[in-house]
């Protein structure tokens, strides 16, 4: 099989397969990374298969697209094994440093679930004073939830 994009139909053609067994095939391919699905529902499955396995990112570009309006372009793939929170996406923003990542950053104020957490990983990466900063234009750019008076 080689690189492309496929329909189910098209896929069990190409390999000389049943829907049914094609299917299974793509079911254990895309388990292994090297298929990526778009489309279903109403629409033809579209099926994208790759020759290398594809990694999935859940990282700091992913929290800030979902909660900001203002969507980042990935400069580089951020793999995060285990659970990433929008706290730990505010503190790489800052280590980021880029413009647009901390304009973007600043929606994230609202997601924040642990303040504590927050202002732990601020001061272990010695960035506890660009946390306010930051949340202070924040609060002078956009409606943000008002922080604990104990962090201010």
């Amino acid at each position: 099989m080689e690189p492309g994009k496929y329909t189910i139909e098209t896929f069990a053609k190409n390999v000389h397969l049943t829907k049914q067994s094609a299917l299974n095939l793509l079911s254990k391919l895309k388990r292994q990374g090297f298929i990526s699905v778009s489309g279903g529902g109403r629409q033809k499955r579209i099926y994208t298969v790759y020759t290398n396995p594809q990694l999935p990112s859940n990282g700091f570009y992913d929290v800030v697209n979902r909660y900001s309006p203002e969507k980042l372009v990935p400069q580089f793939k951020h793999r995060v094994i285990g659970r990433y929170t929008t706290e730990q996406a505010i503190i790489d923003g800052i280590q980021i440093g880029d413009a647009r990542a901390l304009a973007a950053t600043q929606y994230l104020f609202n997601q924040v679930k642990n303040w504590r957490r927050l202002f732990d990983l601020a001061k272990k990466r010695g960035a506890t004073s660009k946390v306010k900063q930051l949340y202070k234009e924040a609060r002078n750019r956009i409606k943000v939830r008002k922080m604990p008076q104990r962090y201010a």
